[in-house]
């Protein structure tokens, strides 16, 4: 766990904070340092919370051995009020102490006047205190201020350990909805790639370079979270131009961008579903088709629309052309929650879908 400079300082102005207040709030005994009073507890304090934080709780409470959770913490309650005062020499000095003399009919000016001699702070028919009084909620600050670091450092632990499950969770589901995608666009490619070569296209070796920059992208780029938005155009021009090579002048594809991707990042991968779909269900070598394809950069949004022609086909391809839409949408959700629209159109003679982002 990586602890940033920030967050020390954070710390350390909390626990003066804390101190503080401890300082202001709490009783000062008689004939006794205040500062010693206050600041050997507080040690115990600090140094329970963060053996807490970071040994009981991920060890002991999140691997559910509530006992043994219970018992450590029940043991650092008696150290944590017994220890302190045995280091000042306050053990019977402590805030609770003129309480207790004034129930028992005593003079607690005059009984602290040699506090060398314990023995003299109490009449020779009275016994000290049994330890039990000192574990009374009324009596001790203490066990009060002991539970309240107890339930802060448990409940923000549990709550980062949730939030670090769950964001692991959306990771491991982002990298198998990334491997679903990137095999399928290879897939389509190499397929096209085929048919040019079976048909002794001269085009071929351009399409196979294209092909090459796009390898490239989906090994080296997309195992990142997000890449620059520039990159992720240049691999959209590339795929487009090698649909291009393959298309007969039936097709009729309109490709505009404006606006600087410049510094703007996004997630890799997040626009292709839906330009492959166009270029998979709109493309018909029997009448005319029409495929529409517009990216518009803001400063920190874009918004994109691809709108095509339907040529039939794509009924019969129904559960696997819609794949890649399906996870793009899921990606969408993970990625982007709160920071993305979208409308899709689907009619039996055209298909739309217009999406704006909010990037980085």
């Amino acid at each position: 766990m990586r602890i940033k400079p920030l967050q020390i300082l954070i710390h350390i102005v909390a626990w003066v904070l804390f101190i503080s207040l401890l300082t202001t709030l709490v009783p000062s005994p008689q004939k006794m340092d205040r500062f010693i009073a206050i600041l050997v507890p507080s040690i115990f304090f600090i140094a329970y919370y963060y053996i807490n934080y970071f040994i009981f709780v991920p060890e002991l409470f999140i691997e559910k051995k509530y006992f043994l959770f219970g018992f450590v913490s029940i043991l650092f309650l008696i150290l944590t009020i017994t220890v302190p005062s045995m280091i000042s020499g306050s053990s019977w000095m402590r805030p609770e102490m003129p309480e207790f003399m004034n129930t028992h009919g005593m003079n607690p000016s005059s009984s602290f006047q040699d506090i060398n001699s314990p023995v003299s702070l109490f009449p020779e028919d009275m016994k000290p205190p049994e330890w039990r009084f000192f574990f009374k909620p009324e009596f001790s600050y203490t066990i009060i201020v002991f539970l309240f670091l107890l339930t802060l450092s448990t409940g923000i632990r549990v709550i980062m350990q949730w939030q670090l499950t769950e964001k692991e969770k959306v990771n491991a589901e982002l990298s198998f909805l990334k491997a679903q995608i990137n095999p399928h666009f290879l897939f389509n490619t190499l397929n096209n790639i085929y048919s040019m070569a079976v048909a002794s296209n001269e085009q071929t070796a351009s399409a196979i370079g294209k092909f090459s920059e796009m390898m490239r992208f989906v090994i080296y780029e997309t195992d990142h979270d997000f890449i620059p938005l520039e990159k992720n155009i240049d691999y959209i021009n590339s795929y487009i131009e090698l649909q291009k090579l393959r298309l007969s002048s039936n097709t009729i594809i309109n490709y505009k961008t404006s606006g600087s991707p410049d510094p703007l990042m996004i997630a890799p991968l997040i626009l292709m579903p839906f330009i492959e779909n166009a270029f998979k269900f709109g493309v018909s070598t029997e009448k005319e088709s029409f495929i529409d394809i517009k990216i518009d950069i803001g400063n920190n949004f874009i918004d994109f629309s691809v709108y095509n022609t339907k040529s039939g086909k794509e009924v019969k391809e129904n559960n696997s052309s819609q794949l890649g839409i399906k996870n793009t949408l899921k990606r969408l959700q993970l990625i982007y929650p709160g920071k993305h629209s979208i409308d899709i159109t689907d009619e039996p003679d055209r298909f739309l879908v217009t999406l704006k982002l909010i990037l980085k």
